[in-house]
């Protein structure tokens, strides 16, 4: 993401509409725009977890919606396995340009209502360079007042940039303003809160940084408990890194099983919103699990789950995810079950794995992108070349490609007649990692954990 290019792009169709003459009773909101090289033939426009259209791409590969009643808030578009935020006012005529391979980088919005999701967008962009930067990440090495000073600094900069676009556009709705100013800030909030376990990392310390009050004073204006912003990245990663920071200042070890108990405890006593809530306890819950990738299950993590939750559907979720744990064991033989390829044809999983140790990655696509899958995979079989990557596509179907950049002959899907479906109830992504003798090594890793490295290794070598 280092490039954002600027040009002006406007659907006839939206020029025409918003030029004509109507009643007050008759306007209406537009969104379209053109997708170079699509990834499917539909663009879905979501409000929080609600879809507002599914809106489907022309001959041209164009797409339009008109929307009569709508109404002003934060919105997010989704094209593949890509998405991104959007801020619409009534009356708005918004249209995009993207090309998916560059999606961020060539996203431009024009039209009425593009000004201020074009400053978002570069905010976004600008975010994700500092994020790779080298020069910003060695800050963490410094001393507090030194930390802080460039940190101040980077703020004063975004700063500058709101306070620009405020006095061109003087009629900004207080909602987007907000939005604006967790877009464009809560990034450097991050690294303030990252800072001490970084710190400790960086300089190899024995303990954390003596840290005042002051290097916290932007925290008096931080609501955690604004659930109308949960579906925004910059806002709940500030608040999962915050939550993190308190539990390493308690003297928790990351390592140890005590600590995703503590977290979730801090979730419980400084989010309120029920909301936001259930959503970061799930959330802790389920990484903590995928990032051990085994079968291991840290009992009291789960127990103070079950105890804080309050949402049945996430519960029932989760103790899927146990079952499922519970019915494949390490040392057991692989249970026999058929997979579908791409063209229909049913293969035994027995004979796609005999005599081979094999890696056996079973993704959901409502998890992990393609992009990042096929990334993965060909970074892991590289690494690992004489192990035998098999993917399974949970939930998949004949309609759906292959992902991109993998074999399509090591690619399958599962049927609903699968008895593979017995164990994967919870419909989470899982990795079985078998032997040459059909044994189950590990019966569920994960290929997005740092763990998996020295698992395959181990496994490469049988």
């Amino acid at each position: 993401m280092n490039r954002f290019f600027k040009y002006c792009f406007l659907l006839t169709t939206i020029v025409l509409i918003g030029s004509c003459t109507t009643s007050n009773k008759e306007k209406r909101t537009y969104f379209g725009g053109k997708i170079i090289h699509p990834k499917s033939d539909f663009v879905l426009l979501y409000q929080n977890d609600k879809l507002i259209d599914s809106l489907f791409l022309d001959k041209e590969d164009k797409f339009l919606g008109s929307f009569k009643d709508f109404n002003e808030g934060f919105y997010y578009f989704i094209h593949g396995n890509e998405n991104q935020y959007i801020y619409f006012q009534p009356n708005d005529s918004i249209s995009i340009r993207l090309n998916t391979w560059d999606f961020d980088e060539s996203l431009v919005f024009s039209g009425i209502g593009a000004e201020k999701n074009n400053i978002l967008i570069d905010c976004f962009l600008e975010n994700e360079k500092e994020r790779y930067n080298h020069y910003i990440y060695s800050f963490y090495g410094l001393e507090p007042t030194a930390f802080k000073a460039k940190l101040d600094s980077l703020l004063n900069l975004r700063q500058l940039k709101i306070d620009a676009f405020k006095s061109r556009q003087t009629d900004l709705p207080e909602n987007y303003s907000k939005v604006l100013e967790v877009v464009a800030k809560y990034p450097i909030y991050n690294r303030f809160e990252r800072y001490p376990a970084k710190y400790k990392e960086i300089n190899k310390a024995a303990d954390f940084p003596k840290i005042d009050a002051a290097f916290y004073s932007y925290r008096k204006n931080i609501d955690l408990n604004n659930s109308d912003l949960m579906y925004l990245k910059s806002y709940t990663q500030y608040i999962v890194n915050r939550l993190y920071n308190n539990v390493y200042k308690e003297g928790y070890s990351n390592t140890s099983n005590e600590f995703t108990v503590a977290l979730l405890n801090t979730i419980d006593k400084n989010i309120t919103s029920e909301k936001l809530k259930n959503t970061f306890l799930r959330q802790i819950v389920i990484n903590d699990f995928l990032d051990k990738s085994s079968c291991s299950i840290n009992k009291e993590a789960f127990f103070t789950y079950f105890k804080l939750s309050s949402d049945i559907e996430d519960k029932k979720e989760i103790q899927r995810l146990i079952n499922d744990v519970n019915k494949v064991h390490a040392g057991n033989q692989l249970p026999a079950f058929d997979v579908l390829d791409f063209n229909n044809a049913k293969h035994s999983i027995k004979k796609l794995t005999k005599n081979k140790n094999s890696v056996i990655y079973l993704w959901n696509p409502n998890y992990i992108s393609g992009e990042y899958l096929s990334s993965r995979i060909n970074y892991l079989s590289e690494k690992f070349p004489k192990l035998n990557f098999i993917g399974v596509k949970i939930a998949a179907s004949t309609k759906e490609k292959a992902v991109q950049g993998i074999d399509i002959k090591q690619q399958f899907f599962i049927g609903p007649e699968s008895k593979i479906n017995e164990f994967l109830t919870s419909k989470l992504p899982r990795t079985l990692l078998i032997n040459k003798k059909g044994e189950i090594v590990n019966g569920y890793a994960s290929i997005t954990s740092s763990k998996i490295y020295k698992q395959l290794k181990t496994l490469q070598k049988d």
